[in-house]
């Protein structure tokens, strides 16, 4: 089984085997490949935002950004926006469905993440690629504004604690110094002249304090009534409301086109509509930023006018004698200071409420589309190319596996190296099987072997049988071989009709023979040359008539046959009688060759007898159909017999199992012969 000789010969034997098999199996596995539903694939690309992982970090962005890709959450929310979710409710196995449709694959080199989505219409496919990214997109959005709005909520609580601290110091501060009658407000400027400038600088401070609780006014007023950020802006007069103003405009705008191309479900959708919900929150926290700046303005100027009046009645009014100034000073002082240190933690965590707001205004996700998933042309399987190549495979892998399976488990007999290696028998012919298309040119009458035997002359079969007949009589020299007897291992094997052919062979070669039929079962010979008797071996036997009278002469040949009368067979031991043993004896001193055509020695005992008064035995073997273990035990029985076993005559040799060491190699000697 091992190296290139046995694989040709394997292949040679094999080969109808192999062909056959690889074929069908290749052409079944086209079928089957080529029958599955068609899937198409639609590939949407994510472009990372992030720099690339450095050298020291454990895990890349894209590959975290992959394992986000992957979650479970995100199937769920892909289910939701293509409206796959009854109600909201969970549909069992649905997450995991979408999961097997949809692969995501980086590029880690390039930054990029392919998202590809498998389904059976080009349309279903796209429009899974391009939601799933706008999807992820989505999410990504949502959380970094739900940690914004959670951060600016938490500074809006804050800064609306410190706005009243401040109040409440500044205004024991003012009301310490109308009490003491110490100190003016920073912004107050006292002028020298007293009376008149005094009065003035009251009404300044008045109206501005008038003018700034008007301008309060009017904003709590448009808040109250819900007012829009165009009314907001003009009352505001600020510049970050502007910006979003035209932020506003550009969201707007594009929720307009979204809304027309895409269902409210769709993610696209939704995100637009939370971009509005964020913009709407940012633009509150700018209102009451401006509104709480408002309100401090109004509260400075209110001091600014309570002071200006307490300065108008100290001019107006002889000053008091203050009571232990040093204590009422460093009462002011910690007033004073106190205010400020309120003011200030008031000022920078205002500064940081708007930083936090202009920076989830400009707030990215980590990952944007790259590209959109465009609609596939054609399916991405089958593939045409792949189902050929793995057809092709498939019918290679079967026909080589299936030639060694049959070579393994074939214990048949199938040339001369079979039978010298595995039964220690040698080969003395191998006899070709005979093709129908030259049986069928033969005619009706002679379409048997031994009618093409004399009918082709020059043939590679006549040949095998001359070489079979040349080993019988010139094989030993020193021995009379006369008596051959012909027998096998098992029935239809060919054994008669390699007689009568051998019978036929030695009188076309001069010699004088005759076959005896020693098979009571069958009779096959009157089936061959087509005789009816009532006169055979049995009534010679027996004594009734002498073995001349029922000599048959072959019509194509010289050859005598010795047959069987039609009722012929008896449960008598004819064969092991003395009458047998005369009756060899006669034929032996009468014809050159005498064949016995025994029974199959492993089927029939009385064989066993025959093969014993023969001077030689010929075993005949079917090649390809003979078991290996049944001729070991032919051989062994022949043996247990006292025949003396010549060799093994191979039947029904195919061309392509031959080995050099058969007869003839008729495969490689054809010019030799007229017809195969």
């Amino acid at each position: 089984m091992l190296g290139l000789t046995a694989a040709k010969n394997m292949f040679r034997r094999r080969m109808w085997l192999m062909t056959a098999g690889s074929a069908a199996v290749a052409v079944l596995t086209f079928a089957i490949i080529m029958l599955q539903p068609r899937v198409y694939t639609a590939t949407s690309m994510l472009i990372l935002n992030q720099p690339a992982a450095t050298a020291t970090a454990q895990i890349s962005p894209i590959d975290a950004e992959v394992a986000l890709l992957r979650s479970p959450a995100l199937m769920g929310e892909l289910a939701t926006a293509l409206g796959m979710q009854a109600g909201g409710a969970e549909t069992p196995g649905l997450a995991e469905d979408l999961a097997s449709a949809i692969t995501v694959e980086p590029r880690a080199e390039s930054g990029i993440i392919e998202i590809r989505a498998h389904a059976a219409t080009a349309q279903r496919a796209q429009l899974l690629a391009n939601t799933y990214a706008d999807v992820y997109i989505a999410s990504q959005v949502n959380m970094s504004a739900a940690g914004a709005m959670s951060e600016n909520s938490w500074l809006s609580r804050r800064l609306a604690e410190l706005r009243e601290d401040v109040q409440t110091k500044e205004d024991a501060l003012n009301a310490f110094r109308l009490e003491s009658g110490l100190g003016t407000p920073d912004d107050v400027v006292v002028p020298e002249t007293q009376g008149d400038n005094v009065q003035a600088s009251l009404q300044s401070a008045q109206s501005e304090l008038a003018e700034r609780e008007a301008r309060l006014r009017q904003l709590n007023d448009l808040r109250s009534s819900g007012a829009d950020i165009d009314a907001l802006a003009n009352v505001v007069n600020s510049a970050t409301i502007s910006s979003l103003r035209e932020r506003e405009a550009d969201i707007n705008r594009r929720q307009q086109d979204l809304e027309n191309r895409y269902l409210p479900t769709h993610p696209a959708v939704q995100a637009i509509q939370q971009e509005r919900r964020d913009l709407d929150s940012q633009i509150e926290r700018e209102v009451q930023r401006f509104q709480s700046s408002m309100e401090a303005e109004v509260a400075r100027a209110r001091s600014r006018v309570q002071a200006l009046q307490q300065q108008r009645r100290a001019v107006a009014a002889p000053a008091p004698t203050p009571v232990n100034t040093g204590n009422a000073q460093q009462r002011l002082h910690d007033l004073e200071q106190q205010a400020q240190e309120a003011r200030a933690l008031y000022e920078s965590f205002l500064q940081r409420y708007q930083n936090s707001a202009d920076q989830s205004q400009m707030s990215a996700p980590t990952t944007r589309l790259l590209s959109g998933a465009s609609l596939p042309a054609q399916p991405s399987s089958p593939q045409l190319r792949f189902a050929l190549l793995l057809a092709l495979a498939a019918g290679l892998l079967f026909g080589v596996g299936a030639g060694l399976i049959a070579e393994l488990f074939d214990q048949s007999v199938k040339n001369g190296d079979d039978l010298e290696a595995k039964v220690g028998v040698a080969a003395i012919s191998s006899i070709p099987t005979i093709s129908k298309r030259m049986m069928r040119q033969m005619p009706p009458a002679e379409r048997h072997p031994s009618g093409y035997l004399v009918g082709r002359p020059m043939s590679a079969f006549t040949e095998s049988l001359r070489v079979l007949r040349t080993v019988i009589v010139y094989s030993k020299l020193d021995l009379s071989s006369k008596v051959v007897a012909v027998t096998s291992a098992l029935p239809d094997e060919g054994k008669t009709t390699i007689s009568m052919c051998l019978a036929r062979v030695a009188a076309m070669s001069g010699q004088k023979v005759c076959v005896v039929d020693c098979d009571l079962r069958k009779q096959s010979i009157n089936d061959v040359i087509d005789i009816e008797t009532d006169v055979g071996i049995l009534q010679v036997l027996a004594g009734e008539a002498p073995w001349r009278s029922a000599i048959v002469k072959d019509p194509n040949s010289d050859a005598h046959v010795l047959p069987i009368a039609a009722s012929g067979f008896t449960p008598r031991d004819v064969f092991g009688s003395d009458a047998m043993g005369n009756l060899i004896s006669e034929l032996r001193e009468h014809y050159d060759l005498v064949i016995l055509d025994c029974a199959p020695i492993l089927a029939v005992a009385e064989t066993r007898i025959v093969v014993g008064r023969a001077d030689t035995t010929v075993l005949i073997a079917r090649a390809g159909r003979t078991h290996i273990g049944a001729m070991r035990a032919a051989v062994a029985q022949t043996e247990a017999a006292g025949g003396n076993i010549l060799g093994i005559a191979l039947n029904y040799v195919l061309p392509r199992w031959q080995s050099y060491s058969d007869s003839l190699y008729f495969n490689e000697s054809k010019s030799y012969y007229s017809v195969s």
